[in-house]
């Protein structure tokens, strides 16, 4: 299921607000691969979480729930705030 443009840019606003210098190497990632990094990150407790959303944004309930049924927990259940949620491969 593909994410509405309402959805990527209320996603979008919350993962400006960490901290940059937290992102490994973003050169070179989509915005696709940004916003994929989302459910991460809410894990991580870096952004609004899938309950914090849907009370904001009841109208988008479906693409939020079919978002976060991908998420699965870290094996530990930690959650460290330090790591960036964001993931890639070196290439060169």
């Amino acid at each position: 299921m593909a994410r509405s443009v309402a959805l990527n840019e209320i996603l979008l606003s919350h993962l400006r607000t960490i901290d940059a210098h937290a992102w490994p190497g973003i050169d070179g990632l989509t915005l696709d691969v940004v916003l994929d990094s989302y459910t991460q990150a809410a894990l991580c407790g870096q952004v609004p979480g899938k309950d914090e959303l849907l009370s904001r944004h009841p109208e988008l309930a479906a693409e939020l729930e079919a978002l976060f049924a991908k998420t699965e927990p870290a094996p530990s259940g930690r959650r460290d705030p330090v790591i960036s949620p964001l993931h890639f491969e070196h290439t060169d």
